[in-house]
């Protein structure tokens, strides 16, 4: 059977790898130091505004975002009838009550009709999600929303490192942001995550967080180095005798993508921890290919739209004025394809992804008056954006 492109940890490289082993080999104390500062400082000042901090994972640092905002008890947050667990787990760790609103389907952000008539007395802040690197088609409306309404916005830029709308990229366009590092994002560390606050007060009380916020023990520390090389090999990598050996030798030792408290709703430790320090040099050596990562994803974003296009497969519309960073290509499909995607993936020779399978991926939920989300979560998929160099579903030279 031949090998399909990989939807996870696509921008692994060698250096990378490098730097896992070689952490690896000497890990003997877990810490968050200088390499985490200057990582911290790194993204900032490629941001360009704002206050940086680094987590565990990006589901821990909207849990931190959530905090230092004071959503505590009370306080409604309304999310997109299209997201995943951890985004819902986040926000009521901190004691704050998710509130579904419809999506629209251009580009699977917030609808501004539904997420108006899903505003209650209790609500005080909006999630802002850029759905697979889209930026939203009512963001303009949404924002103007939130001011009138006093509300605040956080952006979830988890699929959207490097999207931009109107010159402003991605975590620049409301109150707070947070991005993800995890296996399925436009770059990886396997787990990680970054919290932007543009506030002087919610920024003092996020430092608190963040230089209160526990290490993770040092055995999940050497798993997760563990797990980058695991995927590395069995992903990416061209050398079979390698892919056989990490999956033998690391196969039974991988972070997981959720933790298992997640899938129910329990509380979670990991979701309070920081970033290590050898987890940020892996994140500073994937962010120098940043520019290069985002190129390939676009121009294949064009190469999947010309398929859908010759297929008459509707897809996203991008937002005038935005630049999307093409985390997966989304496609409607007929729900029974959804269901069963093999023989698609045996035509593209590429993994299909299928978020989201329910308004709280993977977790099921019905949200009966959010119509467009359920629908999404029964006919929409999506297709990997960084393909190995040669695939025939690649972009024309």
């Amino acid at each position: 059977m031949r090998r399909l492109a990989p939807l996870l940890s696509t921008t692994l490289d060698r250096q990378a790898l490098d730097i896992a082993r070689a952490a690896r080999s000497t890990l003997t104390v877990v810490a968050a130091g200088s390499t985490v500062a200057a990582w911290e400082q790194r993204f900032r000042q490629w941001l360009g505004r704002g206050h940086v901090r680094a987590f565990g994972s990006g589901r821990g640092a909207l849990l931190m975002v959530a905090r230092a905002l004071e959503l505590g008890p009370g306080a409604g947050v309304i999310v997109p009838a299209f997201t995943c667990q951890s985004v819902i787990n986040a926000l009521r760790y901190a004691g704050a009550e998710p509130q579904y609103a419809d999506i629209e389907t251009d580009a699977f952000g917030l609808d501004v009709d539904a997420t108006r008539a899903a505003i209650t007395p209790s609500t005080r802040a909006i999630l802002l999600q850029h759905t697979f690197g889209l930026i939203g088609r009512d963001v303009d409306a949404l924002r103007s929303l939130a001011r009138e309404r006093g509300l605040l916005i956080i952006e979830d830029c988890a699929h959207a490192l490097g999207a931009d709308w109107r010159g402003e990229l991605a975590g620049c366009l409301g109150d707070a942001a947070i991005f993800s590092l995890e296996r399925g994002k436009v770059l990886t560390t396997v787990h990680g995550g970054m919290a932007v606050v543009h506030d002087a007060a919610a920024a003092e009380r996020l430092d608190r967080l963040a230089d209160r916020a526990s290490l993770p023990p040092l055995p999940q520390v050497r798993a997760q180095l563990d797990s980058l090389e695991h995927d590395y090999w069995t992903l990416v990598g061209d050398d079979p005798d390698q892919a056989d050996w990490a999956r033998s030798q690391l196969g039974d030792q991988l972070v997981p993508r959720m933790w298992p408290e997640e899938y129910s709703g329990d509380y979670c430790v990991h979701y309070e921890e920081r970033m290590s320090d050898p987890i940020a040099a892996i994140a500073a050596s994937q962010f120098e290919r940043l520019d290069e990562v985002l190129a390939r994803r676009r121009a294949q974003a064009g190469a999947w739209q010309a398929w859908a296009s010759s297929t008459g497969m509707p897809t996203a519309r991008v937002t005038a004025g935005s630049q999307p960073a093409w985390l997966r290509f989304p496609v409607w499909v007929d729900a029974r394809l959804k269901a069963d995607p093999a023989p698609l993936e045996e035509l593209l020779g590429v993994e299909v992804g299928v978020w989201f399978l329910s308004p709280s991926h993977p977790v099921p939920s019905v949200q009966a008056g959010c119509p467009r989300g359920m629908a999404a979560c029964e006919r929409l998929i999506n297709l990997p954006t960084l393909l190995p160099a040669g695939h025939p579903r690649g972009p024309a030279d």
